[in-house]
């Protein structure tokens, strides 16, 4: 054993049959629920049933579902980092949850549920129905991909907590989330996934309050605030315009609404959480709730990140070679703090590891909704509905091994949160953007919309990678705060001190990150653009192109779309326009209601419904 994780390896040493008892009835519960579902209730479970809960779901299991498939263990993770390492700017991005609400209940939500779609895939029929079926399939494409390769990310990060909390092999305990996940979502479906996700919403709520509370207990919040003032670290209204800065007003309220409302507006596994209930009303109901909960849940997570200064204010773990990941940094805290407690640290692990089963079945989930509407309907359209729901299932389990596979590649994208983030920009904000377009613009066409999001996929794409790349070059600033390990010998005895990073608090790279990178390129300076901001790029890069080459496409006299249903459209936006363009409008949209149970004539045909 190295000197230098003697300490690591003492924390390691409380988690002991206790947290691993709380551990393991987690496991279990999620697990009973799913064999509930799927053998108890078999009889009962239509295809319908399987991926819509029968559109019978209750606002609370909903809103709670909301909730926990967002905060992933990514986010737990995170989330305190950001505030740790760059100060307080990214409290502030709570304040995005009132004006993200609002816009989900007026603008989408309504649209989705009142056209009550028949197909369990909402997303490609509302793209079919409005566009095309070009535009349907390529959004498919990406989302299958996108999902995929999100799963992989979200259960790497409870791997590391498992890791430095226990000394479980990575590899082991992936696999171990990977089959439980695939295990309770393919044979309960979802309302299996809808319950667990209750559950573990009140498990993640639980054990963050533990960490807050015996937190600010033990440091005091007068203490952590003098170290915040001490190292610079306070900081809520940095209206700083240019665009590298990590954290400013623009990035963390402008760039947080558009992160949070790409992912409540424009995911199928929440569109279709949505249309699970029986009515609007019920509907609104949850996004409240969710707006609730994900404030209650996201304060939580963030404070955990000033605690982590007042913890460590003299001994950096990370420096100090105490853990091998910045992302480890929360696991770390959880047993130097609950560590005597028996079993609190296993409701940590057991919180952490729902985080990443949440998010994971829920992609599950919507990846079987995808693949059998949009391949297996289509290649087979008078498939029985007994049949499509065992493919369902194998599309579950299959889907859940390749998403297994994509673990050993995010090993080594480094720290996973920015590029969590980032990916998801360059995929769901283009998404977003698109149905952004359909709802709100009705002079938006099929090939306009397809050539937007196509525009804002490629630019968006082009700033990921390229900040990925050139982050692993070491191009991009550090805008990071300062840390310190000049007390690590007092308060952590064992450890080498000749080989941890010597650093203190007289200097921080964020003091003088612009000065040092004056003079890099305008490419670098363009992919060092806030991750934070690359959600709002695709939404309006999708809405902004879509918009330019439908108006192209029209002055050309290429257009040759049929008028747009108004059941597509939002009703108060279509009032706006209507008092604008009354008889440009009255040419694009088909008043009549031509939508059978919300799908076109048309599009039953091609589906076999």
């Amino acid at each position: 054993m190295n000197k230098e994780s003697n300490y690591s390896e003492t924390l390691k040493d409380k988690f002991g049959w206790e947290e691993y008892t709380v551990f393991s009835i987690v496991l279990v519960l999620s697990t009973g629920i799913g064999l509930f579902y799927g053998v108890y209730k078999r009889k009962e479970q239509s295809k319908d049933e399987y991926l819509m809960g029968s559109r019978q779901m209750s606002a609370v299991p909903v809103a709670l579902s909301l909730m926990s498939s967002f905060i992933s263990a990514i986010a737990m993770l995170g989330n305190p980092m950001e505030v740790y390492l760059y100060g307080t700017q990214y409290l502030t991005v709570i304040i995005s949850f009132i004006p993200m609400t609002f816009v989900l209940i007026y603008v989408y939500a309504n649209v989705y549920f009142k056209m009550q779609l028949t197909s369990s895939y909402e997303v490609a029929t509302y793209l079919e129905i409005r566009f095309n079926s070009a535009v349907r399939y390529l959004v498919s494409i990406i989302n299958i991909l996108y999902l995929i390769m999100y799963c992989s990310l979200v259960v790497y990060g409870p791997s590391l907590a498992l890791n430095q909390v226990t000394g479980f092999d990575i590899n082991l305990s992936v696999a171990i989330i990977f089959a439980v996940c695939i295990f309770y979502a393919s044979i309960g479906g979802f309302r299996a996934v809808l319950m667990t996700d209750a559950l573990q919403a009140i498990i993640m709520i639980g054990s963050m309050l533990a960490i807050n509370i015996k937190g600010f207990s033990d440091e005091g919040f007068q203490s952590i605030w003098e170290k915040l003032e001490e190292t610079r670290r306070i900081e809520f209204f940095r209206f700083d315009t240019d665009p590298r800065t990590r954290h400013t007003v623009w990035s963390i309220v402008f760039g947080g609404f558009f992160m949070y409302l790409n992912f409540f507006a424009g995911t199928q596994a929440n569109i279709q959480r949505y249309s699970s209930m029986p009515d609007l009303k019920t509907v609104r109901k949850a996004i409240l709730i969710n707006y609730v909960a994900l404030t209650v849940m996201m304060t939580c997570v963030v404070m955990s990140g000033l605690i982590i200064l007042g913890k460590y204010f003299h001994c950096d773990p990370y420096s100090a070679k105490l853990i091998e990941s910045s992302d480890q940094t929360i696991p770390f805290l959880v047993m130097d703090i609950l560590g005597d407690y028996p079993g609190l640290s296993g409701v940590f692990v057991a919180g952490i590891t729902c985080a990443s089963l949440s998010t994971v079945s829920s992609g599950l989930n919507s990846l079987a909704a995808i693949i059998t509407e949009d391949y297996v309907r289509k290649f087979k359209p008078d498939i029985s509905d007994a049949v499509l729901l065992n493919v369902s299932r194998i599309v579950s389990i299959v889907s859940g091994i390749l998403s297994f596979g994509f673990v050993f590649i995010a090993m080594n994208m480094g720290n996973i949160y920015p590029v969590a983030i980032s990916i998801g920009g360059m995929v769901m904000g283009p998404t977003t953007g698109l149905f952004t377009l359909g709802i709100i613009f009705p002079f938006a066409n099929s090939w306009g919309a397809f050539l937007g999001v196509v525009s804002s996929f490629m630019f968006t794409g082009l700033l990921t990678i390229g900040s990925s790349i050139a982050g692993m070059n070491k191009l991009l600033p550090d805008q990071s705060l300062s840390v310190s390990t000049e007390n690590c010998s007092a308060y952590l005895s064992g450890i080498d001190l000749e080989n941890i990073k010597h650093v203190n608090h007289s200097y921080a790279p964020g003091f003088d990150w612009k000065e040092r990178h004056e003079n890099d390129s305008p490419y670098i300076k363009l992919v060092s653009t806030s991750y934070l901001l690359f959600h709002g790029i695709g939404v309006l890069g999708s809405v902004f192109f879509g918009l330019f080459f439908s108006l192209t496409i029209k002055l050309s006299n290429l257009d040759r779309d049929k008028p747009v249903k108004k059941e597509c459209l939002n009703e108060y936006f279509l009032t706006l326009w209507k008092w604008v363009a009354p008889n440009q409008i009255a040419n694009l949209v088909e008043e009549k209601d031509t939508l059978k149970n919300g799908v076109s004539d048309e599009t039953n045909k091609t589906h076999g419904l």
